[in-house]
């Protein structure tokens, strides 16, 4: 009995059942089946309900579950990096998902301090309300549950529950406009009518010598070597760091690992050694890891008693998930030339919820995660580090700052920033991406000439 005490084995035993049930409940349920949602979201959506935070049937625990999304981030970047760019990529598409991110969250933002200041009317919010969507939508659970709880010092009341609220409203939101975008777009002809064939395989030596691993076994081990170097490395790297970015170094570890996979997948490339990797399986392997941390990550939401909190929480969520979901559309249609709405709704998944939600939702398109969706997001997500960095790291802070000054400079500073943070990266999109200038700027989907 003792070997079953471990509780990450226990949790992902459930988490595999709960990818089975929502298998089975696709296949016999025909809406779900028209609507194409990935079994990942299904099952998750199960587990949130009947897990800890709901229902409390099935086993589950939250800190395990927390661990997996953890890990699992990483091994989706690193099985991502190791893969070639699909046949026919055309450049820049990383590029417009790094300045994209930091795009969604400067609007997320601005639409918190908005709603804020217009709720004044009706006796006023915390100025916490402003950025902790941005936040859960965005970051996820674990950075929107520390700031929380960090700002209930500063007077915001509930601080720690209200991110977490946030987080699984973003996770609802993503679901439900996210998976109906989808099905919209199947009907108006915007999914990619040519999907992009995985590069074919390159004949390996390994195969065939007698004693050599099987493909798989190799891939798996190509993964994990490079997650033990990352491991290594950032043990290093935090001897050397001030004791307050070591949690921020542990919370980078998804991004080195992208970095590393890509340098060794180049360096193989330099020596004639590419036949070492196996694309077709990294990329199954990518979408197992996307499968188990989708669900996880679902199944970890700790849901907030809204009680008062209910209305503001509804308004700001449903503002900034519509808002979110027209500005994805109308930033893929121009800044990605190649798959637009494939890319549309990757990033809609990522500003409402995680990478692996993204690449959820991109899997109802594009299923073996072939692509270039999900490399551009993998580098994507790397580059866009300079650009948010400046947001998390200094105006966050900084409106926190102002909080004890009142309303008006709690809102009304960030708000000013928020414009010239919006300029900068207007400047961005227009010299470092492959963003076009299409017609009518009032049209989500303009045609394409």
């Amino acid at each position: 009995m003792q070997h079953w005490n471990a509780g990450i084995v226990v949790n992902l035993l459930v988490v595999a059942v709960l990818l089975a049930l929502a298998a089975g409940l696709r296949n016999r349920i025909a809406p779900l089946r028209r609507l194409g949602i990935p079994d990942c979201i299904i099952a998750g959506t199960i587990g949130l309900a009947l897990g800890p935070s709901a229902l409390g049937v099935i086993p589950l625990s939250i800190p395990d579950l927390e661990l997996l999304v953890y890990h699992g981030f990483a091994l989706v970047f690193i099985a991502v990096g190791l893969q070639r760019t699909a046949a026919g990529t055309r450049p820049g598409g990383a590029r417009s998902v790094a300045i994209a991110i930091p795009t969604l969250s400067v609007i997320q933002v601005t639409i918190g301090l908005l709603v804020v200041a217009a709720w004044e009317l009706w006796g006023g919010l915390h100025p916490g309300f402003s950025l902790l969507p941005m936040l859960g939508f965005s970051q996820g659970p674990g950075q929107a549950l520390s700031l929380g709880g960090a700002w209930e010092a500063h007077g915001f009341v509930d601080g720690a529950q209200l991110g977490l609220t946030f987080a699984a409203a973003g996770f609802a939101t993503c679901i439900v406009l996210g998976v109906p975008a989808v099905a919209w777009a199947r009907r108006a002809g915007w999914v990619s009518s040519e999907r992009k064939a995985a590069p074919p395989e390159v004949a390996t030596a390994t195969q065939t010598e007698q004693g050599s691993m099987e493909p798989l076994s190799s891939s798996v081990v190509s993964i994990g070597v490079i997650y033990a170097a990352v491991f290594g490395f950032i043990s290093a790297l935090v001897l050397v760091l001030p004791e307050s970015l070591v949690p921020t170094a542990w919370g980078f570890h998804f991004v080195i690992g992208a970095l590393f996979a890509l340098a060794v997948r180049r360096g193989a490339r330099a020596l004639g050694r590419e036949s070492w990797f196996h694309d077709r399986l990294l990329g199954r392997l990518a979408v197992v890891a996307v499968d188990f941390t989708t669900t996880a990550a679902l199944c970890a939401v700790q849901l907030a008693v809204l009680g008062r909190w209910f209305a503001p929480v509804l308004a700001i969520s449903l503002i900034i998930g519509v808002v979110t979901l027209l500005l994805c559309l109308w930033l893929a249609r121009r800044a990605f030339p190649q798959e637009p709405f494939e890319h549309a709704i990757m990033m809609f998944g990522m500003a409402t919820g995680t990478l692996p939600t993204g690449l959820a939702l991109l899997r109802s398109v594009d299923p073996d995660l072939s692509g270039s969706v999900a490399r551009n997001a993998t580098l994507g997500v790397s580059g866009s580090i300079p650009f948010m960095a400046p947001l998390l790291v200094g105006v966050v802070p900084f409106a926190v700052s102002l909080w004890p000054q009142g309303i008006g400079a709690a809102i009304g500073i960030p708000l000013a920033i928020m414009l010239a943070y919006a300029a900068a990266l207007a400047f961005a999109w227009r010299s470092m991406t492959p963003a076009r200038s299409l017609r009518p700027w009032s049209s989500l989907w303009p045609p394409d000439p």
